[in-house]
């Protein structure tokens, strides 16, 4: 029986057995089943570190059904960094395991060649966005051939027929003090080019300086999160070497999920010649809401009356305020618009339910805990949801309604600035 090594986190015998995880973990409170909860999975993990436990594809699906959502560590009394063990456990058993072929690792290794794969999907976009609904339907061939790929695929926004960094120059020129490098990021470059353009009104109106290198990749979250740990050293690598020179003093993203990785490129590539780079690109990262609240410094009075939508949730992303501890920063340029009324989020600080490949693996839960969530939104009187990360606003814009619409918050500022 293979052994593990073990694992670089605080061990999965740090678990006390509690079970305060259940009461906030949406997979265990809509399957009711142990090894879906943190106990569970630290209980098997602790077992394979020991070797009493062989890797399996079995043991892989029982840690992919995960959302990464971190709700049980916010309940830990160990304090112990539960997704953290999940993805690194995800990596053990694959290293024991082998790959097992999925519509997530394909994706994975895609991210590898988004620089590439980005402007050649939408010179077809057009083609891409009419079969896109076809091949999801749960009605065609493709759906009863593939569903675990069709269902996923019926749920994704229309593609962009531009991609972000073919319609923005490299650099902004900006007057005032603050230089920055704008990070893009796979969603804006693909689905949401319309946040990015945002970011870039308000930075223009700010007088900030805006350098935005072309071919920029991915930033290596999925492929972290699946246990693919080489690729997401080696996407980060890249973006290191790109970025390090740039004569910047911050990188900002407007995806709080790219963000939350490119923080912890110092920790990931931290026994690698590019270990001291890596740690001052990471102490340069902000998230958009970060940096303008922050080092912007906007002037009062910034924004105009807000358009139509008046009543507004923002929606937190897990990896926003429990990966980074950002939760009042977008809530503070929200209530500055005059006339926006931000509501309380009835569901609290709660998952959306994409969890990343999450949502590609298990399309059905995941649209369930989703549908539920916008459906306490609408309850409260909500007529617009807005968040700060592409896997939030692909899962949420896909359970849009004509009452209640789906955008990143930095259309809404920036309509209003």
């Amino acid at each position: 029986m293979n052994k593990a090594q073990p694992l670089a986190a605080a061990p999965p015998s740090s678990c006390i057995r509690c079970g305060a995880c259940m009461e906030v973990c949406p997979l265990y409170q809509r399957l009711g089943r142990e090894p879906v909860v943190a106990r569970g999975k630290l209980s098997l993990l602790q077992a394979l570190e020991a070797g009493e436990l062989a890797a399996s594809r079995h043991f892989q699906e029982i840690l992919e059904c995960c959302l990464l959502c971190g709700a049980c560590s916010d309940k830990c009394v160990a304090q112990i960094k539960i997704p953290e063990l999940i993805k690194q456990g995800r990596a053990q058993v694959r290293n024991l395991y082998g790959p097992h072929w999925s519509p997530a690792l394909a994706l994975v290794h895609l991210t590898r060649q988004t620089p590439h794969l980005v402007p050649a999907l939408a010179a077809a976009a057009p083609l891409i966005n009419r079969l896109q609904k076809r091949l999801g339907a749960q009605s065609g061939w493709f759906y009863r051939l593939w569903p675990m790929l069709a269902r996923p695929l019926g749920q994704l926004p229309r593609l962009a027929r531009q991609p972000f960094l073919a319609t923005v120059p490299q650099l902004i020129p900006g007057r005032g003090p603050l230089r920055i490098a704008f990070f893009v990021g796979c969603g804006v470059e693909t689905w949401f080019p319309t946040a990015g353009q945002a970011f870039l009104k308000l930075c223009q109106r700010l007088e900030i300086e805006v350098v935005i290198p072309s071919n920029q990749g991915c930033c290596g979250l999925l492929a972290d999160s699946a246990g693919e740990r080489q690729v997401a050293r080696e996407l980060g690598r890249r973006l290191v070497e790109q970025f390090s020179p740039l004569k910047v003093d911050y990188i900002v993203s407007v995806c709080g999920s790219c963000t939350y990785q490119l923080k912890r490129l110092g920790q990931l590539l931290q026994d690698t010649p590019l270990a001291d780079a890596a740690a001052r690109f990471a102490a340069r990262v902000r998230e958009a809401s970060e940096f303008l609240v922050h080092l912007a410094k906007l002037p009062r009075h910034f924004f105009s009356p807000a358009p139509s939508p008046r009543r507004i949730i923002f929606h937190d992303p897990c990896h926003l305020h429990r990966g980074q501890g950002i939760y009042q920063e977008p809530r503070r340029l929200l209530q500055a618009v005059p006339g926006l009324e931000l509501l309380d989020s009835p569901g609290g600080k709660s998952c959306c339910g994409q969890g990343g490949l999450f949502g590609v693996g298990y399309p059905d839960l995941s649209q369930s805990i989703g549908r539920e969530l916008m459906q306490s939104y609408q309850q409260a009187g909500a007529e617009a949801v807005v968040t700060a990360c592409s896997g939030c606003l692909i899962q949420l814009a896909s359970l849009a309604t004509p009452e209640m619409s789906v955008s990143h918050f930095l259309e809404l500022l920036a309509n209003s600035g």
